[in-house]
């Protein structure tokens, strides 16, 4: 036990039926060898039980483990298999690169099971792996490059155990970009091809690259993407003219815009590639529509727009023929306006109740630039007591129904402004200008000359009441 195995292999040995050879000296072989002497017939004509390793270097097939006296007769036989060393081989047809299980049998026991693969002239190491007590192992590895045709894959140990099996390598292609645009860098590898051969990639019946493979079927091609219309294509790899494999390739329009941020009033160029031939060509700015142009007979257009007021952050350019439609991002600039400087009233001046403010003209790229402009009878201006926005002009003037009260003894009014661009970016608003409002005057004007008179007239008599007082008392001082 077993009854098979391979070189190494433990074996178990019992007998019975040798009861007339009580005390005799036995011998245990296994073929013409003696692997374990003087084993002794024990009461009962049993023999005891015997354990044996199967010698180095035995040739596959039927063996025999046999009980021989000491003069060399065969008392007792009976068969042993050594399994021929094999290679199985999860797949026996694969690409370069893909993964292979390869289990083989019959190799020594504890021996290292070194794994190749040939392919002229040279060889690979694959891996190596240790046969169980069973002489067997698995190695896992993958598709070294290889050409087209069968490449042997060999299993051996330093018992001289080996085993092969033919792996039929098959050509395989990759592409870089499977979707793609005019222009675009496309690259086309393969594996598995014949050595040393010239391969031709076309597209639409045209050749866009050819290659020459190395001795292992490898091969490297680039080519861009020619002016064509939209759609699914057949790249076709072809070996001496014979089609070895086809890719689809999918020939998408493209657009590029001249600018990708800017400002209001930016002049922006589309162009576009790969679109219907002759037909319409729509360019919208989010959902506004810009303008239309007319593709040409390879499909290509270009037009031009101005950026319309919108808010800053992302827009999109959308283009469209009825059938392709590409996007491209737009994004509006977001620095705020400068402050504006304010002119008039000036700090703590005096003004009349309606008042007219000015202040400085502001530039920004995102033009035009409106002004909001407020009144609050507090510097926070938690409750501005008047508001204009989306003023076009650096200046505003109170009407007589807008007209300011006069102040309180010790308050003032207060006013600032600020500036907002085109693309809805807000300034910061400008410090607050302390103001006072004149008190109302509402007599007639020859009411005011009697007034002013009358006060004239005051003033005279008080200083000649002033300078009787000041003579009499001079008179006293005489006295």
């Amino acid at each position: 036990s077993p009854s098979s195995g391979v070189s190494g292999t433990k074996v178990t040995v019992s007998g019975t039926s040798f009861a007339s050879y009580s005390g005799d000296k036995l011998s245990l072989y296994f073929d013409n060898t003696e692997v374990a002497p003087d084993i002794v017939a024990v009461a009962g004509g049993s023999i005891a039980q015997t354990t044996f390793t199967v010698p180095d270097k035995i040739i596959s097939g039927n063996h025999f483990v046999t009980v021989k006296t000491d003069s060399g007769t065969i008392l007792a036989q009976t068969k042993f298999f050594i399994a021929q060393p094999e290679i199985v081989l999860s797949r026996w047809s694969a690409t370069v690169g893909s993964t292979i299980t390869a289990t083989v049998v019959g190799f020594h026991t504890g021996q290292l099971v070194t794994f190749y693969y040939y392919t002229a002239p040279e060889q690979d190491l694959l891996t190596t792996q240790t046969a169980n007590d069973l002489g067997e192992c698995t190695a896992q590895f993958n598709v070294p490059a290889g050409s087209s045709g069968g490449h042997e894959i060999l299993a051996q140990d330093d018992m001289g155990d080996y085993a092969s099996a033919n792996l039929e390598i098959t050509p395989s292609v990759n592409i870089n970009l499977p979707v793609a645009s005019v222009g675009d860098r496309v690259e086309i590898t393969g594996t598995g091809f014949n050595s040393n051969d010239e391969v031709d990639v076309k597209l639409y019946g045209r050749t866009m690259a050819m290659a020459d493979t190395s001795y292992r079927g490898s091969f490297d091609a680039l080519f861009n993407v020619p002016v064509i219309k939209a759609g699914i294509y057949s790249l076709e790899i072809q070996e001496a003219g014979i089609n070895i494999r086809s890719l689809d390739f999918t020939v998408t329009s493209k657009i590029t815009v001249s600018d990708s941020t800017g400002n209001v009033g930016t002049t922006l160029q589309v162009s576009g590639i790969g679109f219907e031939i002759n037909a319409l060509v729509q360019i919208d700015y989010d959902t506004q529509e810009m303008t239309t142009v007319v593709a040409d007979n390879t499909g290509s257009f270009s037009a031009s727009f101005n950026v319309p007021v919108s808010a800053a952050g992302s827009h999109n350019i959308i283009v469209t023929d009825g059938l392709n439609s590409e996007q491209a991002v737009f994004t509006m600039e977001s620095t705020p306006p400068p402050v504006p400087v304010t002119y008039v009233p000036k700090p703590d001046s005096m003004v009349k109740a309606e008042v007219a403010f000015a202040w400085s003209t502001v530039y920004d790229p995102s033009e035009p630039v409106s002004y909001t402009f407020q009144i609050s009878r507090t510097r926070d201006f938690a409750q501005p007591i008047l508001e204009k926005a989306n003023l076009s002009v650096s200046e505003y003037t109170l009407s007589k129904t807008a007209a300011l009260l006069p102040n309180r003894q010790f308050t003032n009014y207060y006013w600032r402004v600020r500036a907002t661009d085109s693309a809805s970016n807000v300034g910061a608003w400008s410090h607050p200008v302390a103001f006072q409002v004149q008190p109302y005057n509402t007599l007639p004007q020859w009411a005011n000359y009697i007034l002013i008179g009358i006060g004239i007239l005051l003033a005279l008599i008080g200083a000649a009441r002033i300078w009787r007082g000041f003579k009499s008392l001079k008179t006293e001082k005489k006295a």
